[in-house]
């Protein structure tokens, strides 16, 4: 029988917070909100929310302090942070505090809704790790990896990031060398920074960088690639995997044979898997 996710919304900007619950609420998202940190914290002690959003600039008790909060009350509660201005001290000053993860403001909608998910799904299997069948990566379907390469223009990987109707959220772009290996990841945050430190005279986001995708220059991959991204091998235990996945924040890790890149297994991919065999 599946339950409800409960999802804790807490932001102080009040328009946002409806807005946001009733969507969720729409996804089938069981939520309760807060505005400010110390109603956050209010309501923490009372129990029962399996996933926190918070919002990491707050006026009073900041989301980062709420955060600190939180964990020690709730230490198994799973927090995802959001941040209006993109910055990656404050985001990562959040995962050392024991953030899930988190994501731009304004984000996508759906893109929440799957962190969310995600982030219950990481809670639940931390809390029955005994349910994991012993099932290899090589076991279970492989998306395949996007032809990218360093030289490519980022535009190009602007354009497979991009949402179309009935696609899923891409957050990230492994790229390949011209072996076939592994070469880099590219994020949507890493477009965005590079968009930004172009034009930083115009407030630019993931929403506003798709209307404008102009607002790119003309720029290899390699420029903004992060090289050597964590992978996996086919051989490996779907546990193992999955937790290298949740200790890295990683939505989804290439899978290696031989120095070449098979495809991508995603963390989603495997709950939902091992939800099947364990039903």
């Amino acid at each position: 029988m599946n339950t409800k996710i409960r999802v804790l919304l807490v932001d102080d900007e009040e328009a946002f917070v409806r807005g946001m619950a009733r969507l969720l609420k729409f996804r089938g998202i069981e939520v309760s909100t807060a505005l400010n940190g110390k109603e956050a914290v209010d309501a923490v002690k009372q129990g029962g929310f399996d996933v926190v959003v918070l919002d990491i600039k707050m006026p009073g008790m900041d989301g980062i302090e709420t955060l600190g909060v939180i964990k020690k009350l709730a230490p198994d509660t799973e927090v995802i942070m959001l941040t209006g201005h993109a910055s990656l001290s404050s985001g990562a000053q959040a995962l050392r505090k024991g953030a899930y993860d988190y994501l731009m403001k304004p984000c996508d909608p759906e893109d929440l809704i799957e962190k969310i998910r995600e982030a219950n799904e990481a809670e639940n299997i931390r809390k029955n790790p005994v349910l994991w069948p012993r099932k290899l990566v090589s076991e279970i379907a492989l998306h395949p990896i996007l032809p990218l390469q360093p030289d490519d223009g980022v535009f190009k990987a602007l354009e497979a990031m991009r949402r179309e109707t009935a696609e899923e959220a891409v957050e990230e772009l492994f790229i390949l060398n011209e072996q076939g290996g592994l070469a880099g990841v590219v994020t949507k945050r890493d477009l965005v920074d590079l968009a930004r430190k172009t034009h930083p005279e115009e407030n630019l986001d993931w929403s506003r960088l798709l209307e404008k995708p102009g607002s790119l220059p003309d720029t290899p991959i390699r420029e903004i690639m992060k090289p050597d991204p964590a992978a996996t091998k086919g051989n490996v235990f779907l546990t193992d995997a999955a937790n290298q996945m949740i200790a890295l924040r990683a939505r989804s890790m290439p899978v290696l044979k031989g120095g070449k890149v098979l495809g991508v297994v995603r963390l989603q991919d495997v709950f939902r898997y091992l939800e099947h065999e364990i039903e």
